[in-house]
């Protein structure tokens, strides 16, 4: 008896397991479906894109707002001063649209492995903390690596991150000078952003997973950083914050327009 029931037994294991990895290869043809993997792909491109909206042209937008606010102020007060006033508005607005125009153009796909130098990314670092000094009217050092390069799309993201810290600084900060740092090693590359400002709403020294655990922190450069699998440190006193970020050089990162194309906007 036994010997005549071991092969209905292994007949019946057999399609057991048969529908077993019938089922296991549907499930993955579902999860890798392309469909799926295309929607996936555009709700990514969606909070993307949402990101550079935000870090640029709202960030942009915000800060004409209240230079328009101050100026509405001075009319009467100072017509010399409000001219004065209203040219720099003009070429805050103009230097955006030169970068809106830009950006909208390095939509198209690009490959991540063109690389951007060192003195790529300083010139288009300069123009944005020229930029800042006019907007916020704050003094900005840069200090940026003379040596090393990074592909063209992690650069966009540097100069994305350093963007977002000039204006929330400007917004927020009450500061007066600003130092950025940029610094490429073999392996990552480091951004430090120091104000004498009033510092941030908390005080103390906290990593990226304290800041979100604590619900506390400059969300926009949060999101990015973590989205670039980077690491933060944020150092906020009475006296002015400091930020450090740490991003790793070789991540792959998916390609938009590059901060260096900004230089020669």
């Amino acid at each position: 008896m036994m010997i005549a029931s071991e092969p209905v037994f292994q007949l019946h294991d057999d399609r057991m397991l048969e529908g077993v990895a019938r089922q296991v290869v549907t499930d993955i043809n579902h999860f890798f479906s392309k469909e799926r993997l295309e929607r996936a792909a555009m709700q990514d491109e969606r909070v993307r894109l949402a990101r550079e909206l935000h870090d640029g042209v709202l960030q942009a937008l915000t800060g004409a707002t209240l230079q328009l606010e101050a100026l509405s102020r001075l009319i009467d007060e100072n017509p010399t001063a409000a001219h004065s006033r209203l040219q720099v508005i003009e070429r805050l607005i103009i230097e955006e649209q030169k970068e809106l125009r830009t950006w909208i153009q390095k939509l198209k796909p690009a490959s991540a492995t063109i690389m951007a130098s060192s003195t790529d990314l300083r010139a288009a670092l300069e123009t944005l903390c020229g930029r800042a000094e006019l907007q916020w009217a704050i003094v900005v050092k840069l200090k940026a690596a003379e040596r090393g390069s990074v592909s063209r799309t992690l650069g966009d993201e540097i100069y994305r991150l350093v963007q977002e810290g000039l204006s929330n600084i400007g917004r927020h900060a009450h500061a007066h000078a600003v130092c950025v740092e940029l610094y490429i090693l073999s392996d990552r590359v480091g951004i430090v952003i120091a104000d004498d400002g009033s510092g941030f709403a908390f005080r103390g020294r906290y990593d990226l997973a304290a800041l979100k655990s604590n619900s506390m922190g400059p969300a926009s450069l949060m999101d990015r950083v973590t989205s670039l699998h980077g690491e933060l440190i944020v150092t906020s006193t009475p006296s002015g914050s400091r930020v450090e970020i740490k991003l790793p050089l070789n991540w792959p990162i998916a390609p938009h327009a590059s901060a260096a194309s900004r230089s020669s906007s």
